[in-house]
């Protein structure tokens, strides 16, 4: 049988003997309809009471049941399992972990596809997304609109982390494999290579240009783009098509 510390027993003793010198005192209450405030008086400000000038049967109480209050907390965030999280524990739990690795092999996923991929619901994700951000597992990238998620710790560069987000759309990731096979490819080019429509290449390159991903080359009426060298070569590598030398 588990023994019952010796201060539990004087804690009750006394609050027993306190209740009784509490609820034995004389209160007497007054309305204030009969001492009406006089023209001109200045409303007093309440004086605190300092904890020193009260009942000692008050004093007394809160003396004893302090420790008490205490121990019941501790033990309640015991029973719920609390823990601080930090970087070094953040993937203990099961859902985070999956989350994390999830978003480690699919760098710059967005939100929406990570909730499908993971069938998750929206509010636990961004819970879990949070608190790995937080503790510097991952970093975003983009707005509300479109955020991206990538692994941290100085994984890719803002221009890697830029190439993974478009090469995760189909189309974008066809015409960068065709540019990397035939550098300043026209916009004429890219849509009878790709089989999308003139216009639908060029929203898809200004997104491109934006991320200085690709740059535009205009000689008369017609638009060639081309890929910077240091661009392709981590583009081609993630693509597996070899990078082919302009000029």
């Amino acid at each position: 049988m588990k023994k019952i510390p010796l201060f539990v027993p004087v804690a009750v003793m006394l609050l027993l003997l306190a209740i009784p010198a509490v609820s034995g005192q004389e209160y007497i209450v007054r309305s204030g309809y009969d001492s009406p405030v006089l023209p001109g008086a200045e409303a007093s400000k309440p004086v605190p009471v300092p904890f020193y000038a009260l009942p000692i049967s008050i004093i007394l109480a809160e003396i004893v049941l302090f420790p008490a209050e205490l121990l019941l907390s501790l033990k309640m965030f015991a029973s719920l399992g609390f823990r601080r999280v930090l970087s070094s524990n953040v993937l203990d739990q099961d859902a985070r972990a999956h989350i994390f690795e999830h978003i480690r092999r699919n760098p710059g996923i967005h939100l929406r596809g990570l909730a499908t991929e993971m069938e998750m619901k929206m509010g636990t994700l961004r819970y879990h997304l949070n608190v790995l951000r937080l503790t510097h597992k991952i970093t975003v990238t983009g707005n509300t609109a479109s955020t991206r998620f990538y692994e941290n710790n100085g994984t890719y560069s803002s221009v890697e982390q830029h190439i993974l987000k478009h090469l995760r759309n189909e189309t974008t990731r066809k015409i960068l494999n065709v540019l990397l096979d035939r550098p300043t490819a026209s916009r004429q080019d890219l849509a009878e290579a790709v089989g999308v429509t003139g216009p639908s290449v060029s929203w898809h390159m200004k997104r491109l240009e934006e991320d200085h991903i690709v740059i535009p080359r205009r000689e008369g009426r017609v638009t060639a783009y081309e890929i910077p060298a240091p661009v392709a070569g981590y583009l081609s590598r993630q693509i597996g098509v070899p990078v082919v030398a302009t000029g």
